[in-house]
């Protein structure tokens, strides 16, 4: 790819709401690590709280890109309710409802953070968007879990289908057998993203007796991982 190539393709990435959002993401969890690893390391207090303000301003200019995805997500949990398959219907609707839920009570942690309206009960109103955030991941799990038996079905049902044919090439089973390797990837990598993710809300809630440092690797991890998708989808 050429040097003019890839600074179009820069542009295009940084020319998404999504790609914006996930390079802030990136730099917010890297702040919370590495304003953790300087205390640890007895750095002078003002360095470490820089990072840590860093961190602060960046999740709250995060919030303000995020105002309205509770819309998005209520949409996507009501087309989920025309899936045909049971399991991955309710799923589908679980994650996406937890994830609108947990995106309506962070407007109101922004609020509270600029000085525009400071509810009294602001913590357990976090405390309990991360429940929501866990949930969604944790049905998101079940789901990529779920799709593993149903891909397995499908690697069985085109194993039967070549055998039929004995050995001759069908450009139909190539490109099934080429979605099928294709599907499998995503899937995998998808669990392997909310598995890592979902340390975050539990680590908030306590849930597992994890530091900042390793809820900060946790949500630099995923970031990059999100950041990767919505790179090679600007590349389509």
């Amino acid at each position: 790819m050429s040097l003019n190539a890839q600074v179009t393709h820069i542009n295009s990435y940084l020319g998404t709401t999504t790609g914006r959002e996930k390079l802030c993401r990136f730099v917010q969890y890297f702040a919370r690590f590495y304003a953790f690893y300087l205390y640890r390391q007895g750095a002078a207090k003002e360095t470490f709280e820089r990072w840590g303000e860093l961190k602060n301003h960046i999740g709250n200019g995060r919030k303000f890109f995020r105002l309205f995805k509770p819309i998005e997500f209520v949409q996507t949990a009501v087309h989920s309710l025309d899936a045909p398959d049971e399991i991955l219907r309710m799923t589908s609707v679980v994650k996406h409802l937890g994830n609108a839920l947990y995106y309506c009570s962070e407007v109101f942690v922004l609020t509270t953070a600029i000085g525009f309206y400071k509810p009294k009960n602001v913590t357990k109103i976090q405390r309990f968007g991360w429940k929501c955030w866990f949930i969604s991941l944790f049905a998101s799990i079940m789901s990529s879990l779920y799709k593993y038996r149903l891909l397995n079905l499908r690697a069985i049902m085109l194993q039967r289908t070549k055998r039929q044919l004995e050995g001759k090439r069908d450009p139909e089973v190539n490109l099934q057998e080429k979605q099928l390797i294709k599907d499998t990837r995503s899937n995998t990598y998808q669990v392997l993203q909310d598995v890592v993710d979902i340390i975050i809300p539990s680590g908030n809630l306590g849930w597992l007796p994890v530091d900042e440092g390793v809820i900060g690797i946790a949500g630099v991890i995923t970031s990059l991982m999100a950041m990767n998708t919505q790179w090679k989808n600007t590349s389509k």
